[in-house]
C-alpha cells in the first residue's frame, strides 16, 4: 500500500538538534524458527487442499469446452519480507515459473505457475523438512525455504494485478492489459490459443500484441469477473494491468455529441477554486478561447489580455487554447476516464503575444515579455502567478544569454536592472523585490528531422529564451508508445517509453561552455511514428496528448504535444505546489519541481556501466534532472520526508579598507531521525539536496568569467562527510574564494557517493545532487552549508551592490525504499515542531 501523502516540513535557519553517534549495523531479519512438525504438517495440508481443487477445476474447464490444462497458479506467502530469495523457487526441472512478487506490510507473496502434477515438488521438500536433517545435523533439510513460507494457496486475481492503480471493483467491462507467459513455441500461436480460449469466458482479445522476454502482452475487453475466471481456468495469465484510454479514443471514436457527454461528466465532478489568493497560470501565447466549457470556469473574461491593445484576445491559431487545457487539467485522457472527484486549485490568465495572421511578429521578444507581464500585474499586482511561455526562436547554439533570456532572468529576479552610472532614484532604491516564476518550453526539433532520432535531438540545441538561468526550462519525454495495429499497421513509434520525445531539444552542444544544463526537467510531450520505417508521422492521436480545442463548436477536443505541452504540464505542477504552500517563494517551487524529478530506467540506460563525467554531463544536457513526478514535488511520505529552508543573507561584505570579500556562510543542522537511521543500519538510503536561487543577469559579452560574469552572485552547497566532525567539515568548506574553474570538489570524503559531484552540479542557479549510502552513514551527515562564490555584485565595484541580499531555497529529502518497515517522517516532524529556529551571525571582520 502506498504511503500516506504528507506536507513538506519547513525549517529555516539553524536547527541544532542532533547528536553524533557511531554507526550501528542492523542484521537482516531471518526466517522464524518454526515448530518443525506443526509447521510442516500445516503446509502439507494446504498443498493437499490445492491438489483437491484440481478435479473441480478440470470439470469446469470441460463444461466450458476448454482443453485440459497443464497446471495452475499458486501463491506462496513468505514472512518476514525479504527472508528468502524468491528466484530459488523457480525450479526449472519441475517447470515451475515465477510470475509475480507482491510486497505486503509484513510478507511477500510470490505467484508461481505450477505445471500439472508438479505440486509434488513442494510435497517432496516439505516432507524432507519433516523427516531429514541436513548433512551436519544442525537443521532440517530445506529449513531456509520451508521456515520462510507462511502459507501456500491458489493464486487470486488480486495477486496477478500489478498495475499501480487499484483494480476495478464494479461489474463494468473495461480494457485490460493481459501479460501472458511465453516459455516456448511461436508467439502467434500463444496469442491465438489465448484468444480462442478467453472468448469462451466472455473475454474479447483484440488483434495485436507486444513481445517481451518471457511475456506476450495483449489487450482484452472484459469485466473483472471474467478476468478472475480466466485466472482460474486459463493458465497462460502472468499479470493483469489497466489499459488507459488515449487521445485517439476521444478524437477518432467519439461523435461531437459523445464528446459533449464526456465534458459534461467531467464538469459535474470538478471543483474550481476562485479568489485573488488562488494561484494563476499566465499563458503568454496565441490567446485563449474561454468560451470552451472546460476553460470558462477557470478563465474570467477580465483575465484575457493582449500585448497590443488593438489585438483581439481570442486564440486565432489554436495553440494557446490547447496549452490552456493542459495547464488546467493535464492530459485530458486521465481526467476524463476516471470517475473521481477533481479539484483544480488554480486558475488561468492569458496574454496574447503572437500577432494575428498578416501582422509582423515583434523583434525584441524580451520587450514583449516584459510588457505582457506588466499588463497582467498592473490590475492585480498581488495575485500569485506562474508565467508559462512556449514561444521560442531558433539560433542560440551555445546557450549564451540573449536579450530575451536575460529579460526573463531579470523579471524572475524581480527588480528593475541596476543603473551602472550610480544615479538611482529614490523610489527605485526603496522598491520591493518581487521574484517571479517562469516556465519555458525548450523548443522543438522540426518534425521532418525526427527520422534521425535521437541524433537530431543531440544536434538541436535548446532554443531562445530557454537558456534563461532562472526559468524552469522544460523538455519532452514520452511514455506514449501504443499503436492500434489494425488502424496503423505500417506505423512504428519512434521513441521507446521512458526516453526523450522526438520533438525535444537538448543542450548537448553546450558541453564545452560554462552555461547551465538545459532542459531542467522533462515532462510528457508525446511521440511520433515512422511509416514503413521511413516516413515521419506526427502522431497518430494515440501518441499525442488530449486537450481542449480552440473551436469547441466543431470539436471539443484536440491533440497536442512536444515541449509546449510538456511546459504547460510543468506549469500546472508549479501551480499545484504554490496552492498547497502559499508561503513558498518562486525559487522554492522551482526547486521542488526539479527535486521531485527522476531519471527513468530508459534514461539511466543511456549511461555506460561505469559512467564518466562526460557521460553524466550528456545525461543532464539531454534529460535535465529527469521526468517530473508531481507527487514527489508536492508531498512527503513516511519513507521520503522533504525539508524546505528559505533564507536571505549577504553573500558579500565590504571591509573597512574598502575591499569586497565573501560574506556570510549559512550552516544548517539537519534534524535527522538519528535513532531510526541507526536502527536501519546498512539499509541503502538516498539524500537528495537541491539549491535554488535567482541571479540578477549581466548579459553583456564582456567576459563571463571576469568581473562582468553573467550571475550577480553564485551559491554552492556542501554536506558534511560521514567521517567528519563539525570542526573538520567547517575547515573543509571555508576555502570560499574560488572561480568557476577552481571549483573542484572541496575534498569531500564522500565524493564517490554523489551522483554528479561538486563540479557538475555547479552550473547555473539550480543545483541538485543525490548521495547514496547507508542509513548509518547518513546519520552523521547532519550538516549542510550554503556559501557564496564569485559574482558581479562582488567584483564589479562600480555598481555598488556588495550589500545586496541574496535569497535561496534549500530542499532536502531522505529516501528509504518503500519495502523497508520504517517511518522517518514523524520523528523529524516532532523535532521541527518542538525546536525553535536559532539564527546565528557567523560573519567575521576578516572573512
Amino acid at each position: 500500500m502506498a504511503d500516506e501523502l504528507k506536507s513538506h516540513l519547513s525549517i529555516d535557519g539553524f536547527v541544532r538538534t542532533l547528536e553524533f553517534r557511531s554507526p550501528l549495523s542492523v542484521q537482516r531479519e531471518n526466517a522464524p524458527q518454526r515448530d518443525r512438525g506443526t509447521h510442516g504438517q500445516r503446509l502439507l495440508a494446504q498443498i493437499q487442499e490445492i491438489a483437491g481443487s484440481i478435479v473441480e477445476l478440470e470439470e469446469t474447464r470441460e463444461a466450458l469446452g476448454l482443453p485440459e490444462r497443464r497446471g495452475m497458479s499458486i501463491a506462496v506467502e513468505f514472512s518476514p519480507r525479504g527472508s528468502f530469495d524468491y528466484g530459488k523457487v523457480e525450479w526449472k526441472s519441475a517447470g515451475i515459473e515465477l510470475l509475480t512478487v507482491l510486497a505486503h506490510t509484513n510478507s511477500d507473496v510470490a505467484v508461481l505457475h505450477v505445471p500439472d502434477g508438479k505440486l509434488s515438488a513442494f510435497v517432496k521438500r516439505v516432507t524432507e523438512y519433516l523427516e531429514k536433517d541436513n548433512r551436519n545435523g544442525t537443521a532440517p533439510q530445506h529449513a531456509a525455504l520451508v521456515n520462510a513460507i507462511e502459507n501456500i494457496r491458489r493464486a487470486a486475481f488480486t495477486e496477478l494485478w500489478t498495475d499501480a492503480a487499484d483494480p476495478p471493483s464494479d461489474g463494468e467491462p473495461r480494457w485490460f492489459q493481459i501479460w501472458l507467459r511465453h516459455v516456448g513455441g511461436k508467439v502467434a500461436d500463444v496469442v491465438t490459443e489465448f484468444r480462442e480460449e478467453a472468448g469462451k469466458l466472455g473475454i474479447h482479445v483484440e488483434p495485436g500484441h507486444v513481445r517481451f522476454p518471457g511475456r506476450v502482452v495483449v489487450a482484452a475487453h472484459a469485466t473483472r469477473a471474467a478476468i478472475e475466471q480466466g485466472v482460474n481456468l486459463l493458465d497462460l495469465i502472468a499479470e493483469i494491468r489497466f489499459v488507459e484510454e488515449n487521445a485517439e479514443f476521444f478524437l477518432s471514436d467519439l461523435t461531437p455529441a459523445e464528446q459533449a457527454d464526456w465534458v459534461e461528466n467531467l464538469l459535474e465532478r470538478t471543483t474550481f477554486f476562485v479568489g485573488e489568493d488562488v494561484p494563476h497560470i499566465c499563458l503568454l501565447d496565441t490567446g485563449v478561447n474561454n468560451g470552451h466549457p472546460l476553460l470558462e470556469p477557470a478563465l474570467d473574461e477580465a483575465d484575457l489580455h493582449a500585448y497590443k491593445p488593438d489585438w483581439e484576445t481570442h486564440d486565432h491559431a489554436g495553440h494557446g487554447s490547447e496549452m490552456a487545457g493542459i495547464a488546467l487539467y493535464g492530459n485530458l485522457t486521465a481526467a476524463l476516464q476516471t470517475a473521481d472527484e477533481l479539484e483544480i486549485p488554480h486558475r488561468l490568465e492569458s496574454v496574447k503575444i503572437l500577432p494575428p495572421d498578416g501582422e509582423t511578429a515583434p523583434h525584441l521578444w524580451g520587450a514583449v515579455t516584459a510588457d505582457s507581464v506588466a499588463r497582467v500585474e498592473v490590475g492585480t499586482p498581488d495575485r500569485p502567478r506562474v508565467f508559462a511561455m512556449m514561444t521560442t526562436s531558433v539560433g542560440h547554439l551555445l546557450g549564451a544569454p540573449s536579450e530575451w533570456s536575460a529579460t526573463v532572468d531579470q523579471l524572475a529576479f524581480g527588480r528593475a536592472p541596476v543603473d551602472v552610472t550610480g544615479s538611482t532614484e529614490e523610489e527605485d532604491e526603496d522598491a520591493v523585490r518581487i521574484p517571479r516564476l517562469f516556465v519555458l518550453s525548450a523548443g522543438n526539433v522540426q518534425w521532418a528531422q525526427w527520422d534521425n532520432y535521437p541524433k537530431s535531438n543531440a544536434m538541436s540545441p535548446v532554443q531562445n529564451p530557454g537558456q534563461a538561468w532562472n526559468a524552469l526550462t522544460v523538455g519532452a519525454a514520452t511514455s506514449l508508445t501504443d499503436l492500434d495495429a489494425k488502424k496503423h499497421a505500417t506505423l512504428e513509434a519512434i521513441a521507446k517509453a521512458g526516453l526523450l520525445s522526438p520533438a525535444s531539444t537538448t543542450s548537448v552542444l553546450w558541453s564545452s561552455t560554462p552555461w547551465p544544463f538545459k532542459p531542467d526537467v522533462v515532462a510528457e510531450g508525446g511521440n511520433g511514428s515512422l511509416d514503413g520505417g521511413i516516413h515521419v508521422t506526427v502522431g497518430p492521436e494515440s501518441l499525442r496528448l488530449l486537450t481542449t480545442s480552440n473551436t469547441p463548436a466543431k470539436s471539443l477536443f484536440a491533440d497536442t504535444g512536444d515541449t509546449s505541452a510538456a511546459a504547460a504540464e510543468v506549469a500546472r505542477i508549479c501551480a499545484h505546489v504554490r496552492a498547497r504552500y502559499p508561503e513558498y517563494w518562486p525559487e522554492t517551487i522551482r526547486a521542488l519541481v526539479a527535486h521531485g524529478a527522476e531519471h527513468t530506467a530508459g534514461m539511466r540506460g543511456t549511461l555506460p556501466q561505469e559512467p564518466k563525467k562526460l557521460d553524466k554531463d550528456k545525461l543532464l544536457r539531454t534529460f535535465g534532472y529527469g521526468l517530473v513526478t508531481p507527487a514527489q514535488s508536492e508531498y512527503s511520505t513516511a519513507h521520503r520526508p522533504t525539508l524546505v529552508v528559505q533564507r536571505q543573507f549577504n553573500p558579500y561584505y565590504r571591509k573597512p579598507s574598502g575591499s569586497i570579500v565573501l560574506g556570510e556562510m549559512q550552516l544548517h543542522d539537519m534534524p535527522w531521525p538519528m535513532d531510526e537511521l541507526l536502527q536501519l543500519g546498512e539499509v541503502p538510503v538516498e539524500l537528495r539536496v537541491t539549491l535554488s536561487y535567482f541571479v540578477e543577469p549581466n548579459p553583456s559579452s564582456r567576459g563571463w568569467l571576469s568581473k562582468f560574469r553573467y550571475q550577480s552572485y553564485a551559491l554552492r552547497f556542501a554536506v558534511r562527510g560521514a567521517t567528519e566532525d563539525e570542526v573538520q567539515f567547517k575547515a573543509r568548506i571555508n576555502r570560499l574564494e574560488r572561480t568557476q574553474t577552481e571549483d573542484s570538489g572541496f575534498g569531500d570524503p564522500d565524493v564517490a557517493n554523489w551522483k554528479y559531484g561538486a563540479q557538475l552540479r555547479a552550473r547555473g542557479s539550480l543545483h541538485s545532487d543525490t548521495w547514496t549510502g547507508t542509513a548509518a552513514q547518513l546519520a552523521t551527515k547532519s550538516q549542510i552549508a550554503v556559501f557564496p562564490v564569485g559574482g558581479w555584485w562582488k567584483d564589479w565595484k562600480e555598481v555598488r551592490q556588495w550589500d545586496s541580499e541574496a535569497r535561496y531555497a534549500l530542499v532536502v529529502s531522505l529516501k528509504v525504499a518503500d519495502d523497508i518497515e520504517t517511518d522517518i517522517y514523524t520523528p523529524i516532524a516532532t523535532v521541527v515542531e518542538q525546536k525553535a529556529v536559532v539564527d546565528l551571525d557567523v560573519r567575521g571582520a576578516d572573512l
